[in-house]
């Protein structure tokens, strides 16, 4: 992982993607739930059940504050991409190989930071179109859900990018 952030300037190509409405409606539909398990717990006075909800609050919410935005970016050197303070970097020069691929739930079985059946790594907010990245020296290849995938393949495979 690489130490400098890229200068705003040297940013050639940059995507922040969330997730579908959908999935944040079904968050807010278990988050209500489990607001009515912990009200439920504070007036049978179970202390103990409280603060068991309590320290898993605290620990969902900052799982969802992190994992709220995918960022995606090129720059003139490098590639980055990831959720909060979950990322991965690395120069441009390692990618070995960009093609548009098609993420699947059946294959990630979920959405975020995903090991797949099929043996890539995927950082994604949703089914569909994505990149799929062979980079020098990491054992998997990653997949990452982007917009226009032709337009970043083709942003990786200039000088400095696969052949």
């Amino acid at each position: 992982m690489s130490g400098d952030k890229p200068a705003v300037s040297d940013v050639v190509y940059s995507e922040k993607l969330t997730y579908e409405p959908w999935l944040w409606l079904m968050i807010l539909g278990l988050i209500a739930l489990y607001v009515a398990v912990l009200i439920g717990a504070v007036l049978k006075g179970e202390t103990w059940l409280v603060v068991v909800f309590a320290v898993i609050a605290v620990a969902l919410i900052a799982l969802m504050v992190n994992f709220r935005v995918l960022v995606f970016s090129i720059s003139a050197s490098e590639v980055a991409f990831g959720f909060g303070l979950v990322k991965k970097s690395f120069p441009k020069a390692e990618i070995k190989s960009c093609e548009v691929y098609t993420l699947e739930f059946r294959n990630y079985y979920g959405y975020g930071i995903r090991s797949g059946r099929d043996g890539t790594v995927a950082y994604n907010t949703r089914n569909g179109r994505g990149i799929k990245m062979v980079v020098e020296g990491r054992r998997k290849p990653y997949v990452v859900s982007v917009n226009n995938p032709e337009h970043v393949c083709k942003l990786l495979s200039r000088p400095g990018g696969p052949d």
